[in-house]
């Protein structure tokens, strides 16, 4: 018998997810001038991504998470959600989400192919949801700043 396993390609808790939200208000007043060089949009953060039965890991990159937050399904508030497991098949999802300096997650949010249709939208580039999610995700090139190099720049000019 074969089982598939959603399970994450990082720890969900990390010095990297930590650092990320301690920054998040000087990361979202810099949204716009993030979202227009890849070099800062395509940084990756360890523990961010979808992990899904059947589909595997999809890297969600700091301009994916920008774009995705501006959708109620991934932001309420001030849970910012940046990990997204389930199924597709059964539409069982959780969430981690980072919220007031603690991490949680939400096992109660839409079902899993609701969440990955805006993820979707943003990580193919797409103005509109296509019939059904082709997999797989294409490959992108991963930037190699990380998250410490991008507020080390911010801080040196603020606001960029």
């Amino acid at each position: 018998m074969i089982t598939f396993h959603a399970a994450p390609k990082d720890p969900l808790d990390n010095e990297e997810i930590r650092t990320f939200f301690a920054n998040i208000d000087l990361i979202l007043a810099n949204a716009d001038k993030i979202l227009q060089d890849e070099i800062y949009s395509n940084i990756r953060i360890k523990g961010t991504g979808i992990d899904g039965i059947y589909i595997g890991h999809i890297d969600l990159f700091l301009g994916d998470l920008i774009r995705l937050w501006h959708n109620e399904t991934w932001r309420k508030g001030q849970k910012y959600y940046y990990h997204l497991g389930g199924s597709p098949l059964s539409g069982m999802s959780f969430c981690t989400y980072w919220e007031n300096g603690k991490i949680g997650c939400d096992k109660s949010t839409p079902s899993f192919g609701t969440l990955l249709r805006p993820a979707n939208m943003v990580i193919r580039n797409l103005q509109e949801q296509p019939d059904g999610i082709p997999i797989p995700f294409p490959k992108r090139h991963v930037s190699e700043l990380n998250i410490n190099d991008l507020i080390a720049k911010l801080n040196q000019v603020q606001p960029m």
